[in-house]
C-alpha cells in the first residue's frame, strides 16, 4: 500500500503540470515508477517464524560496529544460559554445517524456497538427525573443525522444527544464539528487522559526542588544525552541546558522531539503524543498516574513526567517504560528506540519529564559516602512498609490499629502526603507526641476523603492542630473510618457536599407572602454545582416531565417550602441533 500509495501520488501531481506534452509526461510518469521500484527493496514479512520461541531481546543488533567487521545479525538473549531450544524459522534444507573452535562455533545454515537463507551460531548442540551426520562427517575426515556443504534431499527442515540447543560456542563472549538471514544468491546478511522481526524498542538513540575534522591543508576549526571533539548534552528531552562553544570553520571539514541505541532502559549498547548530517537543511550524508557484503564488512574501520577508537576505544562514525571505502550502506552522500567552508556564514549542521523502530535524536551545530585561513610552517612530506595505487618501500634490512586499495586514505608513510640487544635476530622496525587501519595484508619481509641452521624453520616475523605483548605474525624464512603476511602496522622484529604446545590433564594415576575413568562421561585435557598458536591435534584411542572438540577460549579440549568404547582397558594418545611444526605428545592408559 505505501509503494502503491506513493506512486499514485506522484502520478497525480506529473497530470496536475498541464504545460507540459503529454509525450514528456508519460516519460516522466516512466522514469518515476521505475526509479522508485528500482530504488526500493521489499522482505516478506510474515513468512519466517521466532527461531526461539519466546520474546526475542537483543544482546547484539545488526550492523553495529565491532572489531574490524559490522555485526551480521541479531544476538539473541537466552537468559545468560545455554541449552534453549533452537527452531527452524521456516520450512528449506540444511545447506551447510560449519564448525570451528573460532567464529560462529557451531553453526546450521537453512536455506528456504524463497530465495533467503537463516543462519544460527554459536550453538551447543544438534538435534539427533542432524549430530549424528555430523559426526560421521567428523570421523570421515577425521577434523573436528568442518565445513560441509548438502544437498537438498540429505536434510530436509520444516518450519518450527526444532534444529538445536543455544550455546557459547566458538568466539561467543557468553551464551547467546547469533541469528542471520541472508540472500541464498548473494550471501549477504539483510537486518532481521526487514523481515518482520519484533522487538520492544522504547527508547531513542544517545549521542554521546561529536567530532569535527579539518581534512585538507589549509582548513582549520577555532583556529586550529587539529580534530574537535565536542560531547553531547542531554537535557529537556533533547541534544546540544555546552553553550560556551564557538565553532569556526576554514577549508574542508567532516563531521562525525559517536552514538549507540538501546531497546529498552538499562540494556544492551547496540547499534544505530541510520545516521543522516544535513547542511542547511540539505542531505549531504545519510546510511542506513539494511544490507552489506562479508567481503566488504572490514571497510567498518574506514567507517570509523579508527585512531581514536585505537586511542581511546570511542566509537566515533564518520559523517563522510575515506577515499576508499567500499562498503554498501551509504546513500545520498554528497561530496563524500565533505563541506568546504570559504565564506563568513553561519552553517547550520543537523545530526539525525534514529533505531528501526523510528525514535530519534537530533543535535544542531551552529557552525561559523571563516575566510581567514591559518598559515604556519609547512612540513616537508618523504613518503607519500596513494591509496589505489601499490606501494613499495626499501630498505637494507626491510621490504615492504603494500597492494592497491590496501589502504583507507593517502598517508605520509613513515619508518624508523632501533636495535633489539645483542641476542636479538634482527632490529625493531616500526612501520607507520598503529592508528592507522588496513583492509588487505601487504607484504613484509625482514632480514634476519645470525640465524643458526637448526633454527631457520623455527624463525618468524612477530609484532610488539603497546603493552609490551608478543603477537605471533609468521612467516617463511629464505635466504636469511623472513615473509610474511599481515593486516597490520607497528612494531615488527624476528622471534624463534622452537617451544612445543603444552598439554595438561588433572587425572590421576592408580598403583598400575592406569586412570581409572570407568564413572566419567569425558576425556578433558588443557592444550595452549607459548607464540604461534595451536596448527593441529590428533587423537586415538587403541589407535582408533576419535573426534575431541576444542574449546579454544577456554583451551580445552574434550572426547565424549560413546558406545565404540567398551569396558576394559584402553590406551588414550593425543598429539598436538603448532604453527612452527613444534609437537607435544600425551599417552596415558585407562580403565573404563
Amino acid at each position: 500500500m505505501i509503494i502503491k500509495g506513493q506512486i499514485q501520488g506522484n502520478f497525480l501531481f506529473l497530470l496536475n503540470m498541464t504545460h507540459l506534452p503529454i509525450k514528456v509526461l508519460l516519460l516522466l510518469t516512466f522514469f518515476c515508477i521505475h526509479s522508485f521500484l528500482w530504488g526500493q527493496k521489499t522482505y516478506p514479512v510474515d513468512y519466517f517464524s521466532n527461531p526461539l520461541n519466546n520474546n526475542l531481546s537483543l544482546a547484539g543488533n545488526f550492523g553495529e560496529i565491532r572489531p574490524n567487521h559490522f555485526h551480521a545479525g541479531f544476538d539473541l538473549k537466552t537468559n545468560n544460559r545455554e541449552g534453549l531450544p533452537v527452531f527452524a524459522i521456516g520450512d528449506g534444507y540444511i545447506s551447510r554445517i560449519k564448525i570451528s573452535p573460532f567464529g560462529y562455533g557451531k553453526a546450521i545454515y537453512i536455506t528456504h524456497p524463497n530465495g533467503y537463507t537463516s543462519v544460527y551460531a554459536h550453538l551447543q548442540s544438534f538435534n539427533n538427525t542432524i549430530q549424528h551426520f555430523t559426526k560421521s562427517v567428523h570421523y570421515s575426515k577425521q577434523s573436528f573443525e568442518i565445513d560441509t556443504l548438502l544437498t537438498p534431499n540429505t536434510l530436509p527442515i520444516k518450519k518450527g522444527e526444532q534444529i538445536a540447543l543455544s550455546g557459547n560456542t566458538g568466539g561467543s563472549q557468553g551464551p547467546h544464539l547469533h541469528f542471520e538471514i541472508r540472500d541464498s544468491k548473494t550471501e549477504m546478511p539483510i537486518n532481521p528487522y526487514l523481515f518482520g522481526y519484533k522487538i520492544t524498542d522504547n527508547v531513542k538513540p544517545s549521542i554521546l559526542m561529536v567530532a569535527i575534522y579539518p581534512l585538507s591543508d589549509e582548513a582549520s576549526i577555532n583556529g586550529q588544525k587539529s580534530i574537535k571533539k565536542i560531547k553531547a548534552i542531554y537535557s529537556n528531552e533533547k541534544y546540544s552541546t555546552p553553550l560556551n562553544d564557538t565553532i569556526t570553520a576554514n577549508g574542508m571539514i567532516g563531521f562525525g558522531i559517536e552514538t549507540f541505541d538501546t531497546e529498552i532502559s538499562g540494556g544492551n549498547k547496540n547499534g544505530v539503524y541510520s545516521i543522516e548530517l544535513l547542511n542547511g537543511g540539505k542531505r549531504i550524508y545519510y546510511h542506513e543498516m539494511e544490507t552489506f557484503s562479508f567481503e566488504n564488512a572490514r571497510y567498518v574501520n574506514a567507517h570509523i574513526d579508527y585512531a581514536d577508537k585505537q586511542k581511546s576505544n570511542s566509537k566515533i562514525e564518520k559523517c563522510f567517504l575515506s577515499k576508499n571505502n567500499k562498503i554498501e550502506i551509504y546513500k545520498d552522500v554528497i561530496n563524500k560528506g565533505i563541506i568546504h567552508f570559504n565564506d563568513n556564514d553561519i552553517h547550520w549542521i543537523k545530526f539525525i540519529v534514529k533505531d528501526y523502530a523510528g525514535n530519534t535524536s537530533e543535535l544542531m551545530l551552529k557552525v561559523k564559516g571563516t575566510t581567514q585561513t591559518i598559515t604556519t610552517d609547512k612540513i616537508k612530506t618523504k613518503n607519500i602512498f596513494d591509496c589505489t595505487k601499490e606501494n613499495k618501500f626499501n630498505q637494507e634490512e626491510i621490504e615492504i609490499i603494500i597492494p592497491s586499495n590496501a589502504l583507507y586514505d593517502d598517508i605520509d608513510f613513515s619508518y624508523s629502526k632501533t636495535s633489539a640487544g645483542k641476542i636479538a635476530y634482527a632490529g625493531i622496525h616500526k612501520i607507520h603507526n598503529t592508528e592507522t587501519a588496513l583492509q588487505k595484508a601487504y607484504t613484509l619481509r625482514i632480514k634476519t641476523n645470525n640465524i643458526p641452521d637448526s633454527l631457520t624453520n623455527k624463525a618468524c616475523i612477530i609484532s610488539i603492542n603497546k603493552n609490551g605483548k608478543i603477537i605471533y605474525e609468521g612467516g617463511t624464512f629464505e635466504n636469511n630473510w623472513v615473509t610474511t603476511q599481515t593486516k597490520s602496522f607497528g612494531n615488527f622484529t624476528i622471534g624463534i618457536d622452537s617451544a612445543p604446545p603444552k598439554i595438561l590433564h588433572s587425572y590421576k594415576f592408580d598403583s598400575e599407572q592406569k586412570i581409572n575413568l570407568s564413572s566419567n562421561k569425558t576425556i578433558n585435557t588443557t592444550i595452549s602454545d607459548n607464540l604461534s598458536g595451536i596448527k593441529s591435534y590428533k587423537a586415538t584411542i587403541d589407535g582408533n582416531w576419535i573426534l575431541m572438540e576444542y574449546e579454544a577460549k577456554q583451551n580445552l579440549l574434550f572426547y565424549t565417550f560413546d558406545e565404540s568404547i567398551k569396558s576394559g582397558n584402553h590406551t588414550f594418545k593425543l598429539e598436538v602441533t603448532d604453527n612452527r611444526n613444534n609437537t607435544s605428545i600425551m599417552l596415558f592408559n585407562f580403565k573404563k
